[in-house]
């Protein structure tokens, strides 16, 4: 069997991808145009794709870990597109490096993360808060490098690892098991280090720009949701390298297995989703409550949008067997989960970074509410906020005093409540590019993704598409998973 096991990173492609590149620079530059004095479009946006891109490679490294542990022989005819998306995590220490710096203050105005804010930790300071000060020890510039850019390095050192195994697989005269025992070494030990750090990382970069929210949830939800990204956009790849003449020897019956994952885990997907806001929605504490009340209320675009693109639509289009198996189908499928996904994480970021900047300008003007002993809003509280005949105003304290650093406890009434509603009207009104991802969010999204494409490019062409001393090769190229299609002539196979 003649096969094209070498890839071609061609000038054309590079070309195209360059262009995407520097469009993507323009419009994260565009973005600082009308931005506020912390740049938090700008910021946000970064952030945003680097994480999300970022992610998709550590997932890329952690699925492939648990096919090869497992045994999986199916995986051998695609592996090395996983093996060469893993390895974007080396540009993912980089992009997230600027982030840390801003962190550690070496980049000025930058106000991204609350709790950075100069006072917040410090019982003698007016602008104390205590729910932060309890928290200083892991929301710190020290343990946000550790938990970032730490953990990242070591995913990417056992991804550097596990990929030189394979391809030293391919330097030996026969199919042997020796080189694939060292290779399940480093991806049985890699699912620990990916499952337990991930949670971390994920804290630090991500839920920590709502200082005073928190969920014992997110971390499975967020995962998640990177690794659909990741998933629908190994799809994505390999539907256009077959058109390129690419990959010829995987059929339709991988690609049903992928579009399996797509399905199942999208349900998954969605039970997290399900299960992080109905547990806090009925425990109904306001610390805990307020990050879903405010973007059911604020951001409702956002906040059903992610529910239509990442459940509804994967979950009606591929409850039918067949259109797993039609390229277009499944090609169409693949460009809305990647997307939905990437605006999971819009969601999950710029409500709460816009929150964060508007209380740094109320702080820097001194117009902030403090107090010493900053105290959560109770429980009986927030439920007067979901009754339809309380006030718009007791609504708007209760959220307000949850988001803000140290904001006294008001129970949204009589002055002090009124001052909090003002200021969180501040932040509740349209705002293109927080409310909604604008035309330079979108490019951006573009930019980032044409970065790791072209990264990933570069390493596919460095080894065989096929790799033709893997054990279970034969089990791969002959995989079947027993559906009938009669475009194939049976059999499952016949692309």
């Amino acid at each position: 069997m003649n096969l094209n096991t070498q890839f071609v990173f061609d000038g054309k492609l590079k070309r195209n991808l360059i262009i995407g590149m520097a469009l993507g620079l323009v419009c994260l530059l565009l973005s600082l145009v009308g931005d506020d004095e912390y740049n938090t479009r700008f910021w946000t946006n970064y952030l945003h794709n680097s994480v999300y891109f970022t992610g998709i490679a550590f997932t890329a490294m952690f699925f492939l870990c648990a096919q090869i542990t497992a045994f999986a022989g199916w995986i051998a005819a695609i592996k090395r597109v996983w093996e060469a998306m893993s390895q974007f995590m080396l540009v993912g220490i980089f992009l997230l490096l600027v982030v840390a710096a801003g962190v550690w203050g070496v980049i000025p105005h930058f106000e991204l993360y609350h709790w950075t804010t100069d006072g917040l930790t410090d019982p003698n300071s007016p602008l104390y808060d205590r729910i932060i000060a309890g928290k200083a020890g892991f929301l710190s510039p020290f343990f946000y490098t550790i938990g970032v850019l730490g953990f990242l390095a070591i995913w990417y050192f056992w991804a550097y690892k596990l990929r030189q195994n394979s391809l030293k697989q391919d330097e030996h005269e026969t199919a042997s098991f020796d080189y694939y025992k060292k290779e399940r070494k480093w991806a049985a030990s890699f699912l620990p280090l990916g499952g337990f750090l991930s949670t971390v990382f994920l804290w630090e970069a991500v839920m920590s720009i709502d200082p005073h929210w928190y969920s014992t949830m997110f971390a499975w939800y967020s995962t998640i949701s990177m690794f659909l990204g990741g998933l629908s956009l190994m799809i994505l790849i390999v539907i256009y390298l077959q058109s390129k003449g690419y990959l010829e020897y995987v059929t339709r019956d991988h690609l049903h297995d992928l579009g399996k994952y797509l399905f199942g885990i999208s349900v998954f997907w969605t039970y997290l989703w399900f299960d992080q806001f109905m547990l806090i929605w009925y425990a109904n504490i306001g610390e805990e409550t307020i990050y879903f009340k405010q973007r059911m209320n604020d951001y409702p675009v956002l906040f059903w949008g992610n529910l239509l693109l990442n459940f509804v639509t994967p979950f009606l289009i591929l409850m039918r067997n067949d259109t797993k198996r039609k390229y277009g189908t499944l090609f169409f499928v693949s460009l809305i989960v990647f997307f939905g996904h990437w605006w999971d994480f819009f969601y999950m970021i710029k409500p709460g970074a816009r929150i964060a900047a508007h209380e740094a300008k109320e702080i820097s003007e001194g117009k902030h509410q403090t107090s010493h002993e900053a105290a959560p809003i109770s429980p009986a509280t927030h439920s007067a906020t979901g009754e339809h005949g309380q006030t718009q105003e007791a609504s708007h304290a209760a959220e307000a005093a949850v988001a803000t650093s140290g904001a006294a406890e008001s129970h949204g009434e009589g002055a002090h409540g009124g001052e909090q509603a003002a200021s969180h009207d501040g932040v509740s009104g349209f705002k293109m590019g927080f409310t909604i991802p604008g035309l330079q969010e979108l490019g951006v999204m573009i930019g980032f993704l044409c970065l790791f494409l072209f990264f990933f490019y570069r390493q596919l062409e460095r080894a065989p598409l096929l790799p033709l001393k893997d054990p279970f090769l034969e089990e791969s190229l002959h995989h079947s998973t027993g559906v009938y299609d009669e475009e194939e002539g049976g059999g499952g196979h016949g692309h």
